[in-house]
């Protein structure tokens, strides 16, 4: 695919964030069909976090610079969205805001309103989005407050209407939620329990969100518009049956574990916790629906496997716990 030099820019949402710094790591590294020229947006280019971003990925031929742009600010990502080719964008349910009541988890909605626009005003070319399937179709309107999952399908909407191209990436659960302590615990035994509320005989995808969507959104972006417009790739690892995790982190680390789900309510408790009263019937839900999914269908039980063309179209497959495990050198909670 062919491209002129100010087509090479691609504008990364959430760069300091898991998913946003694996598109910039895979963007820069792609040298076979790049180079790409990459803008990684923050809110703040002087915070730690974006200095460490630039200090970590920059290229000899300064290929990665920094944008001011917050996404309640549809200014500033006009300003940050100008000249550019393609846009990864993700969006999220808390955005470092407190959410005291289910009504604040509309703010990512109103984010997503605005990076829309703001990508609609600059004549983007290319976006990607990180989505999610529609649960309510999914669970035929059984749970209906699994607003952090219905969001993401409504933005994505959103931009199939507004704008010339777009291309969803669909994730599975994050590995990288092993680091909280409602999804795995170091006992007082020193064994690591791995602990979600899921039955143990149940299989569920996972993925590493700064590998795989930094792979999956830097192929997109390669094969182009010609190739990838309009469709939606899962990026989900194999299906993993939820004791599997213990076997496998001992097989691979060497340390003993367990696998020991608490129950819903210590669950919902303590996910919502960090984030808000607001956000806890909606993480609740998501795991009563994670346990009874049907094992048949892909990416939270919502979608049919065979309609997927990550593999036949990117010839990618998303990690699995071993490849993670192996790749990030995680050897379980500390002490």
């Amino acid at each position: 695919m062919e491209f002129k030099t100010q087509d090479r820019i691609i504008i990364v949402l959430g760069a300091t964030g898991n998913q946003g710094k694996g598109v910039v790591s895979s963007l820069l590294s792609d040298s076979a069909r790049g180079p790409w020229n990459v803008r990684a947006v923050t809110r703040d280019v002087n915070s730690v976090s974006a200095q460490r971003l630039l200090n970590d990925f920059q290229t000899p031929d300064h290929r990665l610079s920094l944008a001011n742009g917050d996404i309640f600010d549809v200014e500033s990502l006009r300003v940050a969205f100008r000249g550019g080719y393609g846009v990864f964008a993700v969006t999220s349910e808390t955005n470092s805001r407190t959410i005291e009541t289910e009504d604040d988890l509309k703010q990512e909605l109103e984010s997503g309103k605005n990076i829309v626009s703001a990508a609609k005003d600059c004549d983007i070319q290319h976006f990607v989005f990180s989505s999610l399937p529609d649960m309510k179709r999914a669970t035929a309107g059984r749970f209906d407050k699994l607003f952090h999952m219905d969001h993401k399908f409504v933005i994505e909407q959103w931009a199939k209407q507004a704008l010339p191209a777009v291309t969803c990436l669909l994730p599975g659960l994050f590995f990288t939620n092993l680091n909280r302590p409602q999804y795995c615990r170091r006992e007082a035994n020193g064994i690591v329990r791995f602990c979600p509320p899921i039955p143990s005989t149940k299989f569920v995808e996972w993925v590493d969100p700064v590998y795989d969507m930094g792979i999956f959104a830097a192929e997109v972006f390669a094969l182009g518009i010609a190739k990838t417009k309009n469709k939606n790739y899962i990026v989900c690892s194999p299906k993993l049956r939820m004791d599997e995790f213990a076997s496998t982190f001992t097989r691979v680390t060497g340390q003993p574990a367990i696998y020991s789900p608490i129950s819903i309510d210590e669950w919902a408790d303590m996910a919502s916790r960090a984030v808000g009263a607001g956000f806890k019937e909606d993480i609740r839900q998501m795991m009563e629906w994670i346990s009874i999914a049907p094992e048949d269908k892909a990416c939270y039980g919502a979608l049919d496997p065979a309609e997927d063309p990550s593999w036949e179209d990117l010839h990618l497959r998303a990690s699995t716990f071993e490849d993670w495990l192996r790749r990030s050198g995680w050897m379980g909670p500390p002490e």
